[in-house]
């Protein structure tokens, strides 16, 4: 990543983890670039196109050397804790998490993979993605979309719930949303709302279909069985678009170009042990 330098990276051996079965000692292992993590325990968000990544880079270690979480909260957490030493995921939440932890965090410079994130709908659905892709060019054309991601990446904890407009009591009805929300800065649980890029983004397109905003979270690897099987309308939360996915759900038109990359430990911190 361009904002951060190359950094030579190691974790310190802790024999009083790998004895308490929490985490591992790695002394003398570098982590510089992407190919180095095959060496290493790698975390991932379960049933994201991270997960995919890893296990194609770990092949037949994957068993032994993958673990998967339910958030991206998560993996950091269990980075952090020395249950794994490489954490992948997307650029974005990366950043954010480095922000929060600068002494602690690092972010390899060297992208895995470039993509594409779009809102997902049941297969056939061809009404609703053609108006979703027109509203969505409209707040692209404007400025709107533009606003929202800036405002977001800056500080994504400064936007709160009610800041954002759901236009309750549209004309148009409801349309339902389907999320996952430990995501930041694109879709944020906080209190009893939700928040975040893809949140107002898409509250911002049901303002130009005239209708209310309801969201529903979900474990991300539920979201496209949710949207399938007609529990939501539409699914947003850094959703990659790929060949395999297209087989079993449609697309809008994408909204953000991203990349997926590895975070790791600085080489001063030490996990804790348990």
């Amino acid at each position: 990543m361009k904002k951060f330098a190359k950094f030579v990276l190691a974790l310190a051996a802790v024999s009083t983890l790998l004895a308490a079965g929490s985490g591992f000692a790695a002394e003398g292992l570098k982590f510089t670039v992407p190919d180095d993590l095959k060496a290493a325990r790698v975390g991932t968000q379960r049933g994201t196109i991270a997960e995919g990544i890893a296990r194609d880079m770990l092949g037949d270690k994957a068993g032994e050397q993958l673990t998967t979480y339910e958030k991206a909260t998560d993996v950091i957490a269990a980075l952090k804790l020395g249950k794994v030493q490489a954490a992948i995921m997307d650029e974005a939440p990366a950043v954010q998490f480095y922000k929060q932890a600068p002494e602690v965090l690092t972010i390899l410079p060297d992208a895995m993979t470039t993509e594409e994130y779009a809102i997902g709908f049941k297969q056939g659905n061809a009404e609703l993605r053609e108006q979703v892709n027109k509203a969505l060019s409209e707040i692209k054309a404007d400025g709107t979309l533009e606003a929202i991601m800036l405002k977001y990446k800056e500080d994504p904890t400064a936007p709160k719930p009610e800041d954002i407009d759901l236009h309750k009591g549209a004309k148009g009805g409801k349309l339902y949303l389907g999320t996952e929300t430990g995501f930041p800065p694109y879709d944020i649980k906080m209190g009893n709302g939700f928040t975040g890029i893809d949140i107002e983004m898409c509250a911002a397109i049901a303002g130009k279909l005239d209708k209310e905003l309801v969201i529903i979270a979900y474990p991300f690897d539920s979201l496209f069985m949710a949207v399938n099987g007609g529990k939501v309308d539409m699914i947003c939360a850094g959703i990659t678009v790929n060949e395999e996915r297209k087989l079993f759900t449609d697309f809008s038109d994408p909204y953000e170009n991203a990349r997926q990359v590895a975070v790791v430990l600085t080489k001063d911190y030490v996990a804790p042990a348990k």
